[in-house]
Order: C-alpha cells, then sequence, then structure tokens
C-alpha cells in the first residue's frame, strides 16, 4: 500500500509517500519503523481515510493511509 508523510517525517525519509506491505495499523507502524530510521523516537499520528486512528485495526490496502508528525492547533 501507498503511504502519505508529511512534515518532519517526510524529511527523515527523504519521501513523501512509501510503499509497505501491512495487514493492520499495528504493522503498519512497524514497517515504517523498519524502513525509516529513527522514526520510534518521534511521536506520529496514522490516519486511516482522512480519520486518525487510535487503536491498531485491520487494513486493505484499499485506504489512504497518511502518517503525520506532532502538530499543534489553536
Amino acid at each position: 500500500m501507498e503511504v502519505l508523510l508529511f512534515g518532519m517525517i517526510a524529511e527523515m525519509a527523504g519521501a513523501d509517500r512509501v510503499k509497505v506491505d501491512a495487514s493492520s495499523v499495528h504493522q503498519l507502524r512497524r514497517a515504517l519503523a523498519d524502513r525509516i530510521p529513527d522514526l520510534d523516537k518521534f511521536s506520529m499520528a496514522i490516519a486511516v481515510d482522512r480519520r486518525i486512528v487510535h487503536e491498531d485495526m485491520p487494513l486493505t490496502g484499499s485506504e489512504e493511509i497518511a502518517v503525520l508528525p506532532p502538530f499543534a492547533g489553536g
């Protein structure tokens, strides 16, 4: 599946998108940490079909997946 990367996470990966194989959000996090050095040291949010997910869930590969760095807003 294609995963969109934003902000400092995209900078760390040297790309704004990567392809990974994962059947769940938990596997996706592990695959990204294996692929992007030092990613496990940073907080990040995973969005599935434009909704932030906080728990593990199955993935089919047809979802829009985005990895977002920490952000602040007002």
